[in-house]
């Protein structure tokens, strides 16, 4: 009997684990220990993808931890998201004063959301193919008043979230444009990540 691949999810991300869920994916996830913000590089798009890299890379190098099995196929889906304007990065906030920061600076202009999706296929213990790719959408918020704002913010712990708010549970209409991938704002594009699950076989 071949036993199913270990779908493992390196992230704690609600966004993440909703979109796996809708795909029908039996999965666990894998909380790492990193210091996220240690990880850094002048150019933004490459601090993204180093994190990316870095949260697969500490389930596959500690596979006890983890409890990597060695007896069947195990692929590890790691992610990291933020928004971006110029060189300047938003992840997630450290708290709800610095959601609404962040928002702030954010509202009444387009930024660029961008999530670096990062995979490792793992046959019996070793590491067989890997997969690397960023996308990029460009996100458009309205301006805000002071007291939709402060709202926003009570109802809501958008601390959770890269640049402090999440496309799936926006209750008003903060967003009012997308150009790309709606997914991708949600933290784990399906153009990127569906591919090379079908090349596994994972998905049909």
């Amino acid at each position: 009997m071949v036993l199913a691949p270990d779908v493992i999810l390196a992230s704690q991300s609600i966004g993440r684990r909703y979109l796996l869920e809708k795909l029908g994916l039996r999965f666990r996830t894998a909380v790492t220990r990193l210091d996220e913000d240690r990880i850094t590089d002048p150019n933004p798009l490459k601090t993204i993808a180093k994190r990316a890299v870095a949260k697969a890379t500490e389930v596959v190098n500690n596979p006890r931890v983890y409890s990597v099995p060695e007896d069947r196929d195990v692929v590890v889906i790691a992610a990291d998201s933020m928004a971006v304007v110029g060189k300047k990065t938003y992840g997630k906030a450290v708290d709800k004063l610095d959601a609404a920061r962040i928002l702030k600076e954010l509202m009444d202009k387009t930024h660029t959301f961008t999530t670096t999706v990062h995979v490792v296929h793992m046959v019996l213990g070793k590491v067989k193919k890997t997969w690397t790719k960023t996308m990029t959408t460009r996100v458009t918020l309205r301006k805000l008043t002071g007291p939709e704002l402060e709202s926003y913010i009570a109802r809501y712990d958008f601390s959770r979230f890269a640049a402090g708010y999440s496309i799936n549970e926006t209750p008003w209409d903060l967003i009012t444009k997308i150009d790309g991938s709606y997914t991708n704002v949600i933290g784990l594009p399906f153009e990127v990540l569906l591919p090379i699950l079908r090349t596994l076989k994972i998905i049909i």
